[in-house]
Formats: structure tokens, sequence, C-alpha cells
């Protein structure tokens, strides 16, 4: 077990290597100059001046050197300042990231809830018309974008009947019911979006276990339709399911992003679109790196997990 943790904590961390690199030469790669962006591209600016700028910013140096003088940073804590505001670049995404967990977390939790309801119900009651339904939930899900879903919720549920916000956030420490109700719809598009692949891949799980030998002999000793579910067909068709859900974190990072923009949420989504716009190199490539480490923790976990529950993979590790 100790030399599967191991080769799996080398890879994340060859992953998030690759991925600082790959931001870094692209970022300055792309056209557009963060100088002309923080003057502002419209006023008559000294070439000299411009070319302080640059210099002032570490922007002369070759990439490499910038790269390194960036990853070194990283690695003691150290982000930089941002190339508009001046501020500490630790400091943006601080107060960026309490919005964004809430959101995710929100997301998270909505769309497993709604998988396994939406997977679990169509199996226990034999209804081929819920689970006609249900395909139809999924394939809606997954084929609309996160930011559509948003716009039709706003439409109904702001517009239409008048009884959520469509923006306006505040901490809960402030008002946590407000907070509530502001998150309620972005955490519902996250939701409905997330669900949709993950009722798929555990539909198609449920219908797999459901003829294995030990479910034959469940259904033989006369157990109830519903325990037969719940204790013997769910919990393996669970462990296959925990990769959907791993790779469905890249979903909600990507999704959060869209969702944050359509509901002026204040979270890192938003904080990049914004970046971007500005060309903030230092910004853009850390609020990058973070959500790509938290993209590799959480399949990090679920594969320690996955070792965990399925002693073959272990079993398979000491061979090698």
């Amino acid at each position: 077990m100790i030399r599967y943790v191991l080769r799996r904590l080398g890879v994340s961390a060859l992953m998030l290597l690759l991925v600082s690199i790959l931001i870094f030469v692209v970022l300055r790669l792309l056209p557009g100059d963060p100088t002309v962006a923080r003057v502002g591209a419209a006023q008559n600016v000294d070439p000299a001046a411009l070319a302080a700028l640059r210099a002032e910013l570490g922007l002369d140096d070759p990439i490499p050197v910038q790269y390194w003088q960036w990853i070194i940073g990283v690695l003691h804590g150290e982000l930089g300042r941002s190339y508009f505001s001046q501020f500490e670049v630790e400091e943006i995404i601080g107060q960026r990231l309490l919005p964004t967990f809430e959101l995710t977390l929100a997301g998270m939790v909505l769309a497993v809830l709604l998988a396994l309801a939406l997977s679990v119900l169509p199996t226990v009651l034999r209804s081929r018309g819920l689970g006609r339904l249900v395909d139809g939930y999924t394939t809606l899900g997954m084929a609309a974008p996160p930011f559509v879903l948003g716009i039709v919720l706003v439409a109904i549920f702001s517009v239409r009947i008048g009884i959520l916000p469509n923006e306006g956030y505040v901490a809960p420490a402030e008002n946590l019911l407000t907070n509530l109700r502001a998150l309620l719809l972005p955490a519902l598009t996250l939701g409905i979006a997330l669900s949709a692949p993950l009722i798929r891949y555990l539909r198609a799980e449920l219908s797999e276990v459901e003829g294995a030998r030990h479910v034959r002999t469940a259904v033989g000793k006369g157990l109830r339709r519903r325990v037969v579910v719940l204790r013997h067909i769910l919990p393996n068709a669970m462990l296959p399911a925990l990769t959907s859900l791993g790779i469905t974190t890249g979903a909600v990072l990507s999704g959060a992003v869209a969702v944050e923009y359509v509901f002026r949420w204040p979270g890192l989504g938003s904080l990049l679109v914004d970046s971007v716009y500005k060309r903030d190199y230092a910004v853009i490539q850390s609020t990058v790196l973070l959500l790509a480490a938290v993209f590799v923790l959480v399949n990090l976990l679920v594969d320690l997990l996955y070792g965990v529950l399925d002693p073959r993979l272990r079993v398979g590790e000491a061979r090698r």
C-alpha cells in the first residue's frame, strides 16, 4: 500500500509541474501586453515608460528565467504581485476562496444527491417510464452548457416567479439566510450539470451489477427489491462510480467558472475571467495552478480510496 501511495504522489507532483510549465509558457505566447492593459491602450504612452514597466515586472527576462523565479516563489508560498492592482496575489486569491468553496461544495453535494436518487429510484421501482424521464434529464443536462442552464433558471425563478435573486453574494458570517438564498440558483445550476454524467454512469453500473450471481442469490432468498438494490447492488456499483466522481471534479471547476460569471459570484472563476481580460499573468497562472492542484488532490484521494476499497489494485501494484 505504501508503494501504491508513493507512486500516486509522484504522478500527482509530475502533473502539477507540467501544468505549471504549460500555463506559464502559453500565457507568454498569447497576444496582448500586460503593461499596455495596465496603463490603458487608448492613452498615448511613452514607449520608454512601457519598456521601464516591462523591466520592473520582469517581463524582459527570458521565459525560463521568469518561470524559475515564479515557481521558486510558489514553493516558498509567495505568488508575486498583481500586474494590475499591485496587491499580493495570495491576498487576492484568499478573498475569492470562500465563495468558490461554497459554490463547488454545494454543487457537488446536490449533484451526488440527484445522481443517487435518480439512479436508484428507477431500479427499485422497475419503472420504464421513470427510466425514460431520467434518461431525458441526463441528455438535457449533458447537452446544455452550465451557463445556459443558469440563464434558464434565472428566467424562471428570478424573472418569472421572482422568489430567488440572480446575484448579490453576502458572506455567511454577515447574513446566513441571504447567503443561502443567493447560493441556491448557482449551486442548482452546477448540480444539474454535474449530476447528468454521474447518473448515466451509475445507471449503467447498476444495470451491470443487477445481473451478478450474488444478486440473483439474494433475489432467490426472497429479499425485498428495495433491500436487494440498497444492500447488494448499489455498494458494488458505487466503486467504479468513484472514478467518474473524480473526473467530474474537473467539470466542477470549469463549470464553476461559467456559473460564477453568469451569477456575478465573486469567486475564483470570475477572478480568472477578469484577469484574462486584463492580461494579469501573475493572477492567472497562480489561480490556474491552484485549481489544477485541487483537481489533482481530489483525484489522488479517489485513487487512494479506490486502492483501499479494492485490494486487487494493491496486489497488482505490489507485483510490479
